[in-house]
């Protein structure tokens, strides 16, 4: 077993530990929840004429005090192949992006099993740009500050909950590989939240 599954299962134990107990200390709720999810991403703006539709992951840890908004932390991963007219004589190109972001998660109201929410924050963006083939084939990759916010629908299934949500994501970025000044994408993410 490898360090990085290691640390990643043991942290999953932990919380599946500490969030047992914390659950009477919120009203009618959990301290800790952590959710789990993917689906496709959508460049938009000056992305969208250098990218192509891609795929999303994220896990985040859902932290409710009862008092003020549920804290919210992501960790997302995104990947994107370039469009044919950026390749050039290249045979392939792919942009991912690995972000860590914090923010407000804000339930609106509740309707049955049916809880619609929104959630905005500021994180770290790992962007990372990938060209192979061709005559100049490289990489280049940098750390970037971004802007992250959306709304969500989430179905309640017993102690589990299944969600729906759309968020914008706004990297900003200098002009790299791909000549944009920003990465500007919508995940849309399925997922499920424990």
């Amino acid at each position: 077993m490898t360090r990085m599954t290691f640390t990643a299962v043991a942290s999953a134990l932990l919380i599946s530990c500490l969030s047992a107990p914390l659950e009477a200390q919120v009203p009618g709720g959990r301290l800790v929840r952590v959710g789990f999810g993917g689906g496709v991403s959508v460049p938009t703006s000056d992305a969208k004429s250098a990218l192509e539709n891609g795929i999303n992951g994220q896990a985040y840890l859902l932290i409710d005090t009862g008092i003020l908004p549920p804290l919210r932390f992501n960790l997302g991963y995104q990947k994107f192949d370039w469009k044919e007219e950026v390749l050039g004589s290249a045979t392939d190109g792919q942009t991912s992006i690995l972000s860590g972001v914090g923010g407000l998660s804000i339930n609106l109201l509740s309707l049955g099993p049916l809880r619609p929410y929104v959630t905005a924050g500021l994180g770290a963006f790992h962007v990372s740009e990938e060209l192979a083939g061709g005559t100049a084939p490289g990489e280049e990759s940098s750390m970037r500050f971004g802007i992250d916010g959306g709304a969500g629908l989430a179905l309640q299934l017993g102690r589990l909950e299944g969600f729906l949500e759309g968020r914008v994501q706004n990297v900003y970025t200098e002009q790299g590989m791909i000549d944009v000044e920003s990465i500007q994408s919508i995940p849309v993410t399925f997922g499920i939240l424990f």
